[in-house]
């Protein structure tokens, strides 16, 4: 169906791999009750966070914003656990997962492959036991086992058009075999005459966490007469199994509780005879009258519960009551194979409750002994295969095989299934390739040290292609040893990452993922006292000294980078890979390239700058050109993910992100290649995939766990963002197989601790900076006579100052159209506002849009909520001391 447009771009972005597969329908309001939220979801900033004073703001404004900016950085902070440790998820009762710590279910990896075979060790509900026959006795066991070529965990399409990951097997794919052994063979005497084995019929057995008995069997030999043969023909065994067994002599009447539900059973008659030659009896339950029963027979009740019959003793005689053991509530299964000589599967040869599997397939083995006289029954095998009434199965989190089943009853027994519970929780990192406008590209990150980094990636203006924005160019190949260059001038940007490794040999990352990334921009040269002046886009401002050869160091993350200064010509290089060789050698291949190295030891490949061969330049900023005529000048980012981070893999994961320059109605303008993300290299990438109820959104999954989110406008004019959620270590999937009754719960994981989403820096903003206030999830404090942006959102009042009652404030939402909320914190003075800060850092409001704040200090604070014009006190709080 068509994507419901009123959908907010801010919406489609923040989704997350924990919304995949979910529809919104609308984005909702928000109340102060939702604090932090907008600003803060889910311990991570917004990207658009914007915290705004007005340019001559009194000092108090500044400190409240401090306080507000304190108290969102103590709320950005997520709970993970420790790399390799289970995720938060745990199901309890009878339950065995298919994925261990040690040996991870991958994404896209086959249950069978991680685990073949499920036990009595590993389940209650396979627990084995004895049967004693007047023939003997033998040990019975149960396994279930998994194809190697099915079964597995992907990011798809489902057959309704919803995006998500799924446990997924295609239509008719082998779901699972369980097989009941008899180790030392369960022998019987045969009657040749009613091809029964009287000595198996009403054995109790249980099989897969339900109790049975056998009521019926029926075995011939190959020649179908009486004669002995060396195997055995068709042969069928019944089980019958219930919620309530009982037993009832003739004309007797017992109430029973199955499910909750009052059945009234009434033996109407027993008789020593029926169709079959056996006894046979009749009830009345609830009001309705059954068919004839025998033993083995079941009939199925107007509310779809069954009653069966386990045995008959019909006396006929006054002095010994005739009576019925039965079951209601009743299940029964049915075995048959055409030849037991051999294990050769036929089809269709199940029944439960009467009903052919036709999605089944059954191997009986047993054999005659040498003259006829006896039986024995070595095991019985039962395979299942995948079919849902649209076709493949696909299994969401939380759900089961069973309920995705054309035929459910095709498990065998109710009581157990194969569920799946989502992907393991593993903590993420986010980075973003955030469109600025429509000609440019911002880069966002955290880097292995838990710092937030914004920098320029891409710009395509005024029909210059680089590396950089409009003002400055970025760097992260070194100059060319063979030419001497100094490519970096003054506001430009720069990598600086210690990650020594070749990205053009066959491990596209090489092996070193443990680095710090820092960027710099060059901000000034002070030759006279020769200072250079830096900001590190995480951290802040730096100054460092240069020496009389005008070569300085740079102190990054705790490694060296040398520089070297031409300062006439305000130009330097810089060692940006931190190996000690401040240029690079192009002769043979572009080293000296600084790689990006993100938290959870991601590693992003900028792509290739050229490298010009001129004189004076030995490199640009323009990405390097390819193909045939070597004019298609794309810029391709890689995201790799090495191969000693995942379980099992044979290669590096790497996938494609390509940036490419546009002329749109003879404008310049940029985004992302509609055909990527793509996979380069390594065992999964499930492709990025439209949902169908938001067109302008795509969504993707990796095999290590890397999910993508691309927004792609309708507009042409408008440039395409890509969110990516980076784990913290692999995400393994969880299936787990149940008996029983069981229950999921979320703790806490092994070595779970938090860690700080880090406010990016420039969030802190001047009204004057602001262009338009409703591009941002913006805080804005301080009133309208002393905040352009605040006097904005309360329509210009006039005068200023009476927007707010005398030694009051106001804290207020406003929602913009386009789903970006702001937060007004304003006071009639600016003590009013700081006390409305603190208030907002200390206090927990109420379900409203504006509440109104009174006190006399910081640290005693009454909050009233306003509702149609109206307020009314929520509640006070007394602090003492300061909170951050």
């Amino acid at each position: 169906m068509k994507a419901i447009k009123a959908i907010k771009k801010m919406v489609a972005l923040g989704m997350g791999l924990t919304m995949v597969g979910a529809t919104i329908f609308a984005a909702s309001a928000y109340t102060l009750a939702d604090l932090p939220a907008p600003f803060v979801v889910n311990g991570t900033p917004a990207s658009n966070l914007a915290i705004i004073v007005g340019d001559a703001a009194d000092g108090s404004d500044v400190v409240g914003a401090i306080d507000v900016t304190q108290w969102l950085q103590q709320q950005a902070k997520v709970t993970v656990a420790a790399p390799g440790a289970p995720s938060q998820l745990v199901v309890t009762g009878d339950a065995v997962e298919i994925g261990s710590p040690s040996d991870l279910l991958e994404i896209n990896e086959n249950l069978g492959n991680v685990r073949e075979t499920l036990t009595e060790v590993d389940l209650d509900m396979l627990k084995g036991g004895q049967i004693v026959t007047d023939k003997g006795s033998t040990e019975f066991n149960q396994y279930i086992r998994f194809p190697s070529n099915t079964g597995r965990v992907i990011f798809d399409q489902d057959e309704r058009d919803r995006v998500g990951h799924y446990l997924h097997y295609a239509d008719g794919d082998p779901l699972f075999q369980w097989e009941l052994e008899f180790e030392e063979g369960l022998q019987s005497e045969w009657n040749s005459a009613t091809h029964k084995l009287r000595d198996l019929e009403d054995e109790d057995i249980t099989m897969l966490g339900q109790p049975f008995v056998i009521v019926s069997t029926d075995v011939r030999n190959t020649t179908g007469g009486t004669g002995c043969s060396s195997g055995a023909g068709p042969f069928t065994i019944d089980f019958i199994g219930g919620a309530v067994s009982a037993v009832l002599g003739e004309n007797d009447k017992a109430t029973y509780v199955v499910d909750g539900k009052e059945y009234e059973v009434e033996v109407l008659i027993i008789s020593e005879t029926s169709r079959s030659g056996e006894g046979s009896a009749k009830f009345k339950i609830n009001g309705e009258i059954t068919d004839e029963l025998w033993d083995g027979k079941t009939d199925i009740l107007a509310d779809g519960t069954q009653i069966g019959i386990r045995d008959i003793l019909a006396t006929g005689k006054d002095i010994q009551k005739s009576v019925v053991q039965f079951y209601i509530g009743a299940y029964k299964v049915e075995f048959t194979d055409t030849n037991t000589t051999a294990e050769d599967y036929i089809s269709g040869g199940v029944k439960v409750n009467e009903e052919t599997i036709e999605d089944s397939s059954v191997a009986i083995v047993g054999q005659f002994d040498n003259d006829c006289s006896d039986f024995t029954l070595n095991s019985i095998k039962y395979n299942l295969t995948g079919r849902s009434v649209l076709g493949d199965i696909y299994i969401v989190p939380g759900a089961g095989l069973r309920e995705n089943l054309k035929e459910p009853e095709g498990m065998l027994t109710p009581s157990w299934d194969i569920k799946y519970e989502g992907l393991m929780d593993t903590g993420i990192t986010y980075v973003r390739i955030d469109s600025a406008g429509n000609r440019e590209y911002n880069l966002e990150f955290t880097n292995q040290e838990g710092i937030f980094n914004k920098m320029p990636l891409l710009s395509n203006r005024d029909g210059t292609w680089r590396y950089g924005n409009r003002n400055s160019n970025l760097w992260f190949k070194e100059a060319d040893t063979n030419i001497d260059a100094y490519p970096i001038g003054r506001r430009d940007y720069f990598v600086l990452s210690n990650c020594l490794v070749d990205p053009y040999n066959s491990q596209a990352g090489g092996t070193d993922n443990t680095c710090f990334t820092h960027v710099f921009k060059w901000d000034a040269i002070d030759t006279t006292n020769r200072k250079l002046t830096f900001t590190d886009v995480g951290t802040g401002s730096r100054e460092i000294a240069y020496n009389n050869a005008n070569v300085a160091n740079l102190v990054a993350g705790g490694v060296t980078y040398q520089i070297v200064v031409d300062p006439a010509n305000t130009q330097m290089r810089v060692d940006l890979n931190g190996d000690g060789t401040i240029l690079g050698n192009y002769t043979n291949f572009p080293n000296g390239t600084a790689l990006i190295a993100i938290q959870g030891e991601g590693l992003i490949r900028l792509g290739n700058q050229n490298t010009s061969g001129n004189a004076t330049d030995g490199i640009n900023a323009t990405p390097l050109c390819y193909g045939a005529s070597t004019t298609v000048c794309n810029a391709t980012l890689q995201l790799i993910t090495l191969q000693k981070e995942f379980d099992e893999t044979t290669a590096d994961e790497v996938i494609n992100i390509t940036i490419e320059p546009r002329l749109v109605s003879g404008q310049n303008r940029i985004g992302i290649l509609s055909s990527t993300p793509v996979l380069q290299s390594g065992n999964y990438f499930s492709g990025m995939i439209e949902l169908q109820e938001n067109e302008d959104v795509w969504q993707g999954l990796s095999g290590y766990g890397v999910w993508f989110e691309k927004y792609e406008p309708e507009s042409g004019l408008q440039a395409e963002d890509l969110t990516i959620e980076y784990p913290l270590s692999e995400r393994g999937a969880r299936v787990f197989v149940t008996g029983g009754v069981t229950t999921v719960n979320e703790v806490p994981g092994t070595g779970a601790g938090e860690v700080m989403q880090p406010i990016q820096l420039g969030a802190a903003m001047l009204a004057s900076e602001v262009s338009d206030v409703t591009n941002y999830n913006a805080i804005v404090v301080g009133g309208p006579c002393a905040n352009p942006i605040a006097a904005k959102l309360l329509g210009n009042p006039d005068p200023c100052w009476e927007s707010v009652p005398e030694n009051k404030a106001i804290i207020k939402l406003i929602e913009h159209t386009n789903g970006n909320v702001a937060m007004l914190v304003n006071g009639r003075s600016a003590i009013n506002t700081r006390m409305a800060c603190r208030a907002l850092a200390t206090q927990t409001f109420p379900a409203v849009s504006e509440v109104e704040v009174t006190g006399t200090t910081l640290t005693d604070v009454t909050v009233k909520a306003v509702t149609s014009g109206t307020t009314e006190t929520t509640g006070t709080t007394e602090t003492t001391g300061t909170t951050a």
